[in-house]
């Protein structure tokens, strides 16, 4: 059943409708990575933030004092995965083209910019680097955008996206503050569908994990902590590629193990067990090549 929802900010009152999860293909990782699937991944990277890595991280870890709190840019990602059978889908969106035409803020809110402001944090964009630009270079029309969750710097290109695209993400995702942040990312679109990870099997050492296409070749992996209903993706091609979104933001954070900081203290506690469950899945198949949240691969 739809679920009506008025977002505030310049939204229109719209219907999230559930996500068709199809029966999983395979219920465990060694039979989905036994069988790797037709399907590829390709990274975009359409701009980057410039702040302060330290910051997204638990503030409360002691292991801060061995981050390099020197500013750097933090890559907005946006990865395009193509099945030859259904298309061409999208994870994340990045930023549109605002972001080289109004610096240094792009098409963030008033409140997204006085908090980047007050942080110390710029946006930053090459010219044809944005998402319209990388997608037609491409010839790419996607179908749908799975979110790995609605902050701005990941919701930044929809305004670029045609209208009938789908927009996917958690069902627990709609907070206030996601609310807030994206305001009018999403005027003028109408198809949004939400993943109910409630209905999912368990499959450790990860958790319920969303078999997407139903052929065991994209799945959506529940994450929470940084935000309600984070996700990560698993594409399981020829060489298997993790996407682990904000649930780590680079490998520094990763390989020590300092969580991302949540909503709150409850958030990021919950953001460590996501992170550790994830550690454990890269430690039992050292194959999967990982992507993290806001560092662009070498290749």
């Amino acid at each position: 059943m739809a679920a009506t929802y008025l977002l505030r900010g310049g939204f229109s009152r719209f219907e999230i409708t559930p996500y068709p999860v199809p029966a999983p293909a395979f219920t465990n990782w060694n039979d989905v990575l036994a069988h790797p699937r037709d399907i590829s991944v390709t990274t975009f990277r359409t701009g980057s933030i410039h702040m302060d890595a330290c910051l997204n991280l638990d503030p409360a870890s002691p292991k801060q004092a061995e981050c390099d709190h020197l500013p750097r840019d933090l890559a907005a990602l946006v990865h395009w995965v193509h099945h030859p059978r259904f298309g061409d889908f999208l994870i994340d969106s990045g930023f549109d083209d605002s972001f080289a035409k109004h610096r240094p803020y792009g098409n963030y809110t008033e409140a997204m910019r006085f908090f980047n402001w007050v942080n110390g944090v710029t946006n930053q964009q090459e010219p044809g680097a944005d998402l319209s630009a990388q997608l037609a270079h491409c010839d790419v029309h996607p179908k749908a955008v799975f979110f790995t969750h609605l902050h701005p710097d990941h919701t930044g290109g929809v305004p670029a996206l045609e209208p009938q695209t789908e927009f996917v993400f958690g069902k627990n995702e709609l907070s206030f503050l996601a609310r807030a942040g994206v305001a009018n990312h999403f005027s003028g679109k109408s198809k949004f569908s939400s993943i109910d990870f409630s209905l999912a099997p368990v499959m450790a050492p990860l958790g319920r994990s969303v078999d997407l296409f139903g052929d065991g070749s994209l799945w959506a992996i529940s994450v929470p902590g940084h935000t309600d209903d984070d996700i990560a993706y698993l594409i399981n091609g020829a060489t298997p590629v993790l996407l682990t979104g904000d649930a780590s933001h680079f490998a520094w954070a990763f390989e020590i193990g300092v969580a991302p900081r949540g909503w709150n203290k409850a958030g990021t506690t919950r953001a460590y067990l996501s992170l550790e469950q994830l550690r454990a899945f890269a430690r039992a198949y050292p194959n999967i090549r990982i992507i993290y949240g806001h560092e662009a691969p070498l290749s």
